[in-house]
């Protein structure tokens, strides 16, 4: 039963996307060739039915029955039309696109490869990310019954126009529909392509083109999971072959598909938005109005704006979990932002020069691998001769550009059509070239062929048993130390109560809220408390006393005028204190605190724990403070400002406000001691994190700290609940 419910989601979905796009395509006039219908429709009624659901989700009505009847509802819409049927074929076009035995050699290929992906969809997931939070937050939504405010996880702000089209398959299906969602969107991309090639009168280049696409491990590993990259791929095209269409006839009602679809791009994946950028360009350019660029940027702005409202209403940043310098919140810090950032686009490699090899061959460090044979994608240049290959530089450039922001080699999937179809394009003159290119492609891409040369992320297999749930789907997932681990959260962890880790689970699998160590500022300050508990450098081990000119102080302010010697090293601050005649100011709730930059986390100065700590969260530089508003004229001749032995290049000056606001140095000598703290930085790490509302962590094996939790849980404050399959579960003790 599991597995025909996977497929009745994932078929229902598809079909109630094809039926809108069917409906939608009819009221704009265009008449869409056989071929072409069913994947521009469906990309076209999957924009549609993602604002749908949206919608459902804002209003928090998101009921089985409600999503099931909206389903419904766009099948039977099409189905009174009649949109939903396939075109007759054209009579001037009876003649088959391809010679029979290059017809058979094609399907045959492209017929083994299906199977393979089918039966890989339909398995039970338990991708990485796929299993997490593309799934993960979809079924907290649907708990929910629909959107909730989200500050503790940074993907959970990204725009998730694809994943709502998961929403109703899992509702269904569970997992596995998602998944195999996304593969219809393989499925259309690569219909997509060969049609295209049709429709301009290369079928041999079109079909080489979708092969290579299709054939690609990466396009088989990313669509056969609950992943966007693909759907996304499939979304860029076919802004590009609406724009293509709109060329022909010049009918301004596909400017209202153009638009749509590009705003959807950003829907689906921020990067994606520059095909806005081209299908304006590309409208103003061949009519040399503003006009028509201006109705299809307004038509956009319905698919894009409803996910930047979103994320200002919550977390008050409309591009989160970006810009936050320009839009600061507490919930996102700069500095984790600018160091995730500087990952992507390294990925460990030393240098780019090594993208190329291992973008197609290897694979290992960039997580997947486009095939071997796009090594050739140079001859892609020769396309350039012919106005169709130089129609697909600017949408392929643009890709690419923004491609260099993530190197990962799946975010090379929304490119690849375009390189697919120039290096097509430039070989069909050479037929037989082309042929051999796409049958050493299959080859190179089987997976049993790609473990020779590979250990890259890649298809295994056909695991046709575990897609049928011949083995049932728990013992399937019971393999994966991941999926035990979930399962191991709901076992222990109460209803309501939240767990911290540091480097992630199939939240997708548990009903618990899961925080990743370093995706939200309150994940960021626990784990930096946790860390202060067996990293000593991190632990407060310095004092610098400033010494005032006798005197009486309304404000008063340390100022940072260093700079950081690397982009890590950042102003932290772990207690400032005031004292006059050698006896603290004691505390008092009159005190304004304020800080910059972070001026959320000042409290974390004042709060007598040594667990805690200001920090900065953005680069040391000149010009960030700390000041206090006594509130009235207060007698002060000592601050005291305790540091952690990692406080490198931090170099100090007291200021105080004159009457008219402006701040002014004060002459204060300074000196550096030595401190030791007496009490227990690991409990006072585990108070603040209960306080904090995280009673459980689960720490796996070769986690930072993992063996110190391990050998004293006690000393923590902590009580190991489970040790299994590599990671341990702790309870903290109130």
């Amino acid at each position: 039963m599991k597995a025909l419910a996977a497929m009745a989601g994932a078929a229902l979905t598809v079909a109630a996307c094809y039926a809108l796009g069917s409906v939608m395509a009819a009221r704009v006039g265009v008449r869409l060739r056989r071929g072409e219908k069913f994947p521009l429709a469906l990309v076209l009624g999957a924009a549609l039915l993602h604002l749908a659901i949206f919608t459902i989700l804002a209003l928090k009505i998101a009921y089985k029955p409600v999503l099931w009847l909206l389903l419904a509802a766009c099948m039977a819409i099409a189905l009174r039309t009649g949109d939903w049927r396939l075109p007759q074929p054209d009579e001037a076009r009876q003649k088959r696109p391809l010679p029979y035995g290059l017809g058979y050699l094609f399907g045959a290929i492209a017929a083994l490869f299906s199977t393979l992906y089918l039966f890989n969809a339909w398995a039970p997931e338990i991708s990485p990310d796929g299993s997490s939070y593309h799934l993960g937050l979809m079924a907290r939504y649907l708990r929910a019954r629909g959107f909730e405010r989200i500050t503790t996880n940074m993907l959970a702000t990204f725009s998730e126009g694809v994943e709502m089209l998961y929403v109703p398959a899992f509702a269904i299906g569970r997992h596995s529909a998602a998944a195999l969602v996304h593969f219809g969107f393989l499925i259309a991309l690569a219909l997509a392509v060969f049609a295209y090639g049709k429709r301009i009168g290369k079928p041999l280049a079109g079909a080489g083109a979708a092969l290579l696409v299709y054939l690609s491990p990466i396009a088989g590993m990313d669509g056969t999971i609950a992943y966007t990259d693909v759907a996304v791929a499939a979304i860029v095209f076919s802004v590009f072959y609406w724009t293509q269409l709109w060329d022909e006839n010049r009918n301004p009602r596909i400017l209202i598909v153009i638009g749509l679809l590009a705003g959807y791009c950003y829907a689906a994946k921020y990067t994606a938005f520059v095909m806005l950028f081209y299908a304006a360009g590309f409208v103003a350019w061949r009519t040399r109005k503003a006009r028509p660029v201006l109705t299809m940027v307004a038509w956009s702005l319905i698919m894009a704006a409803p996910w930047a409202i979103k994320n200002w209403i919550y977390v008050h940043n409309p591009v989160a979990p970006f810009a936050s310098q320009w839009f600061p919140n507490p919930y996102f810090y700069v500095l984790v932002e600018k160091i995730w950032e500087a990952n992507l686009r390294t990925y460990t490699l030393k240098n780019l020069w090594a993208l190329p090899l291992e973008v197609t061959i290897r694979g290992q460090l960039t997580q997947g691998l486009l095939g071997p044979v796009f090594l050739a994608a140079p001859l892609g240049l020769l396309a350039l001769r012919s106005r169709e290959g130089r129609s697909l530089v600017a949408p392929a450039l643009l890709l690419l550009a923004v491609y260099f922001g993530n190197i990962g080699t799946r975010f090379l999937i929304p490119a690849l059509p375009f390189i697919a179809l120039a290096m097509a394009l430039a070989l069909e003159a050479a037929a037989p070239v082309l042929v051999l290119l796409i049958v050493f492609h299959a080859y190179a891409s089987w997976p049993s062929v790609l473990k020779r040369y590979t250990n890259a992320w890649a298809l295994q297999n056909v695991p046709y048993k575990a897609a049928l749930r011949i083995i049932p789907e728990e013992q399937y997932l019971g393999a994966h130390p991941e999926y035990q681990w979930a399962r191991m959260v709901d076992k222990y962890v109460p209803p309501g109560k939240i767990v911290l880790t540091f480097s992630g689970l199939p939240d997708a699998y548990t009903t618990r809220e899961v925080l990743i160590s370093y995706w939200g500022g309150l994940n960021n300050d626990i784990t930096d408390a946790l860390s202060m508990g067996w990293s000593k450098p991190w632990q407060p081990e310095k004092q610098l006393i400033f010494y005032l000119p006798g005197a009486a102080y309304r404000r008063l302010r340390v100022v940072q005028t260093a700079t950081g010697s690397f982009r890590e090293e950042q102003w932290n601050i772990h207690e400032m204190r005031f004292f006059h005649a050698g006896s603290e100011l004691p505390r008092n709730p009159d005190w304004r605190l304020q800080a910059y930059p972070n001026p959320w986390g000042v409290q974390m100065a004042f709060d007598n724990s040594e667990a805690t700590r200001w920090k900065s969260w953005e680069t040391l530089r000149p010009g960030m403070w700390m000041a206090v508003d006594f509130g009235r004229e207060q007698a002060v001749d000592q601050v005291q400002v305790e540091l952690s032995g990692d406080e490198g290049d931090a170099r100090m000056r007291v200021e105080t406000a004159d009457a008219a606001g402006r701040w002014i140095p004060l002459a204060a000598r300074s000196e550096e001691r030595k401190v030791r703290y007496s009490g227990s930085i690991r409990r006072a790490a585990t108070y603040e994190a209960h306080m904090r509302g995280i009673d459980y962590l689960l720490v796996k094996d070769d986690d930072w700290g993992a063996k110190d939790y391990a050998d004293s849980p006690e000393s923590w404050g902590m009580t190991v609940l489970e040790h299994a399959f590599g990671a341990s579960l702790y309870r903290v003790n109130p």
